[in-house]
């Protein structure tokens, strides 16, 4: 059997405490005279749970001299909290009173945490004055266990050991630590390449550029659907006019700058006279845009070769100021199909050779 050293001296000296305490309360009983030092030691409860907190009062009744208490919890170097038993000592607070007549009353107040389980038992407490020594009651606090869920209690049960328990391997085991950054700069490098691929391709705005067709181009396709559609022929004398002063203005707008699509005729011939290159052409154009305005504003009807005269003046108008670079490209379209015909033409003899 093991023997509790620490349990068998705190009963002695509570023993001790005890016969010493009845000796000088019957002294004292017997004398009638009040002793020069008494020491008391209470709890708050009787009972806490493990980590709640308790006050533990000492009160001593002295004479003025001094004194002192031993059994109280000293600061040691290198433990950073009090300790008294088995409980963790929050706080101490100190206090005294001057009862008269020479008697003083101190005051200790301990606020105690315990976290074990079990009965906690604290060694009486003394105080000496003058060759005299008080010693207090013994102080018992029971300390209980915590409520803890069943399944919380059932998970701290310790299963008994098993051998070596082999992991699966995954294909993300070896993936490094370091891959995201690894992923955002290989992001990097392609935002970059992006970036200098739609540079050399759009230029500065990185956008596709949107293909412009030249202005000639435009107009003569315009008037080419335009005319296929015989909208004069069928009566829609209206909407025929309509689209061909529509080409007219377009035209003025994106081969000379002249905004004619905001002017009335009035202003286009106006402006189509400040320009060196249109003026020569208001007197013809006129004509035109006057027949325009009487049919779509007065529903006047023109007579069929108004319509064809109408027509032929804006086409005219469009060929007459083609741009030189326009008419060298088709010049070399019609050289490059002079060619394959007259190389056709040869094939065609060859053939004709060959057949005889």
């Amino acid at each position: 059997m093991i023997l509790n050293v620490n349990k068998i001296r705190n009963k002695i000296t509570a023993l001790t405490a005890a016969i010493m305490l009845a000796g000088t309360t019957s002294a004292a009983a017997q004398s009638g005279e009040v002793p020069d030092v008494t020491i008391h030691a209470s709890l708050d409860t009787a009972a806490v749970t493990m980590g709640d907190r308790t006050v533990l009062h000492i009160q001593v009744l002295k004479n003025m001299h001094e004194g002192t208490i031993v059994g109280l919890p000293k600061a040691e170097e290198g433990k950073q909290i009090l300790t008294l038993g088995s409980a963790e000592v929050r706080d101490i607070a100190v206090d005294s009173t001057d009862l008269g007549n020479g008697r003083t009353q101190l005051n200790y107040n301990l606020i105690l945490q315990p976290f074990e389980v079990g009965m906690l038992s604290l060694a009486p407490f003394k105080y000496a004055c003058q060759g005299d020594t008080a010693y207090s009651e013994i102080v018992s606090l029971k300390v209980n266990e915590p409520e803890i869920p069943k399944e919380m209690r059932d998970s701290l049960y310790i299963n008994p050991m098993v051998g070596t328990v082999s992991i699966p391997a995954h294909w993300y085991d070896v993936i490094p630590e370091w891959w995201p950054w690894a992923l955002l700069a290989l992001g990097l490098i392609a935002i970059a390449v992006a970036v200098m691929y739609l540079y050399k391709k759009n230029g500065p705005s990185l956008l596709p550029r949107k293909k412009v067709i030249p202005p000639y181009i435009l107009a003569m396709s315009r008037l080419k659907d335009l005319k296929n559609r015989k909208l004069a022929e069928t009566g829609q004398e209206k909407e025929y006019y309509t689209q061909l002063t529509d080409i007219l203005r377009q035209y003025l707008e994106g081969r000379f700058k002249i905004y004619a699509r905001e002017m009335t005729t009035k202003q286009i011939i106006e402006a189509m006279k400040e320009n060196k290159e249109t003026n020569i052409f208001t007197e013809s154009i006129l004509p035109t845009l006057e027949t325009a305005d009487f049919v779509k504003f007065a529903k006047q009807t023109p007579l069929p070769n108004e319509n064809i005269r109408a027509f032929a003046t804006v086409h005219d108008f469009v060929e007459a100021t083609k741009p030189v670079e326009e008419e060298e490209q088709q010049g070399k379209g019609a050289k490059k199909s002079g060619k394959n015909g007259h190389r056709a033409k040869k094939g065609n003899k060859k053939n004709s050779k060959n057949k005889k």
